[in-house]
Parts: C-alpha cells; structure tokens; sequence
C-alpha cells in the first residue's frame, strides 16, 4: 500500500523506487502483488508516460490512504503510551557515526539526563530512515549531502573523509595526486547499490574521480579495512574511523590534490510526530556538542 501510494504522489515508479531506497524491479514487483490481491489493474500502463489510475486504482487509492492513517495513528498511540510510562528516547545512528563519531556525545547525553532512557539503534542508512518514518526511531542521524524525503533533516555537523591504501600501494607516499590518477586505480568500498554507496560515488565523482573500478566490497568498516591493508584496493573512509590504524601503520592516507571531501552530519524525525520532550533535549543536545569536534569545523 505505501508503495502505491508513493508511485501515485511522485508520479512514477523509479520516484517511488528512490523514495524507498529501493530497485525500480521491486517497486514493480510491490504493485503486481497488490493487483493480485485486488483482483485487476490498478495502474493503466503506458510506456514512456506517467502512471494513470483506472477505475479499480483509485477505489484501492481511497482505501489506501485511509489504512495508512489508521496505521500511522496506531503508531504514534504507541508512543505516546511508551512515554506515559517514563520518558525514553529511541536513537537510530548510523554504524560509521556511532563507533566513530558520536560515542562520546552519545554516552555523554546518557550520563548528564539520567531521568531519560536512551535506546540506540544502530545500523545502514537504509535502516536509519526506515525506522524514524516507521516511528521506530524518535531521532535518527547518518551522513548525507542530500534531502530525505518525507522526512525533517537538520545539518548538525560535517565530517571530513580521505583516500585510504596500504602503505605498500604504488600512490602511498606521492604528493599531490590528481583525480586522474587516482582513479586508475581499483576501489574497495560499500555495496554500489546502497544507499552509503551510491553517496560515496557522488562524492567521488564530485571530486573528479568518476570511473571508479570496484575490486571488493563490504558493509563493515574492520573488513573494508582488511581489505586496504591487502592491498585490493583505495577506499574512501571516515577520517576519524581510521586515525587508530594510521597511526599503527596499517594505512595510510593518500595525499589527494583535489577538493576537500566530507559528509554532512543530518539529525532526522518526523514530518508527522512532535517530538516527546526527551527526543528535543536530545536533539538540542547533539547540534550543540556536534560543532565542537575536530573534523566538524
């Protein structure tokens, strides 16, 4: 139903598919379900053209947006009786920003409010954003250059990445290399289709590093790391995710003759809830101790 829906508000399968951070193949997939349930099509197909509703479509479009209030409302009954019973804060954090960023304002939130119960959740982008518009997640913060939609994003910081090799890597120890020649060289980083992924291709291509050749890929930054010291390829990471392993030699960073590359630090919530006193006090809480940090100036 939400994935009706949103073909229908933004006009075409691949909004929708971008909507949800998904493939345009399962946003198709979504509908053909949907058609067997009810029976017929809900979409007159039109090659080339916008969606059309037919008929059946638009009875389904009534109904749809009536369950989904309903399941919205159901929603935000149950978190407004979880903090009847005491005030409690849920926080979905992206992996790379949780270990790497926010441990000590995070840990330092949950030590100067000791009346508010903090919950991290910590996973991918995908799961960051999924869980603040389920209202799973009262906050949500990930790295991104870029608007959510259907979401209230507030820039609260800006972290600064670098080019990562082995210190065995042909480029470790050049000054001043150029986009060009950077890019001859094979990548490790996370999965393309992701929504990490393709941020960090934007990135790249930004910079003047486009045809990237990807050798590996992994979601972890430990194994990404394995795979640099290898050898197997360049990564862009997180500065401060790999202080530790260039001061242990295990990396090092490759002196990039190009443009600064850095993520912006977005907090997420609803469009559609207020927030509960305690998600405020946090919110408030990470845009002031955020700016402090180093590698946010």
């Amino acid at each position: 139903m939400e994935v009706f829906v949103a073909i229908v508000d933004e006009g075409s399968f691949a909004a929708a598919a971008d909507r949800f951070g998904i493939a345009q193949p399962s946003v198709s997939a979504h509908i053909r379900a949907l058609e067997r349930d009810v029976g017929g099509e809900v979409f007159a197909r039109r090659r080339g053209r916008r969606p059309v509703l037919t008929e059946l479509g638009r009875s389904v479009l009534s109904h749809a947006r009536e369950l989904l209030a309903e399941a919205a409302d159901m929603r935000a009954d149950v978190v407004k009786l979880r903090n009847a019973t005491g005030q409690r804060v849920v926080l979905a954090c992206q992996r790379s920003l949780s270990n790497f960023v926010l441990k000590q304002q995070i840990t330092g939130f949950a030590l100067s409010h000791p009346e508010i119960q903090l919950v991290v959740r910590i996973g991918k982008q995908e799961d960051v954003v999924e869980e603040v518009r389920d209202g799973i997640a009262d906050i949500g913060c990930f790295l991104s250059n870029e608007e959510t939609r259907g979401l209230r994003s507030e820039v609260i910081g800006v972290e600064r990445l670098v080019l990562i090799a082995s210190p065995s890597h042909p480029l470790a120890g050049k000054k001043r290399i150029k986009a060009k020649e950077i890019q001859r060289w094979d990548f490790v980083g996370p999965p393309p289709s992701s929504l990490f992924g393709r941020a960090v291709s934007k990135l790249l291509a930004s910079a003047g590093i486009a045809d990237v050749k990807i050798a590996a890929q992994a979601t972890e930054y430990q194994f990404l790391r394995e795979f640099v010291a290898a050898g197997v390829g360049i990564s862009c990471s997180l500065a401060r995710s790999v202080e530790a392993d260039v001061a242990r030699g295990l990396l090092t960073i490759l002196d990039f003759d190009g443009p600064e590359l850095s993520f912006q630090i977005r907090q997420l919530a609803s469009l559609h809830r207020t927030p509960t006193a305690g998600a405020v006090k946090l919110m408030e809480y990470l845009r002031d101790s955020i700016g402090t940090t180093e590698y946010s100036q």
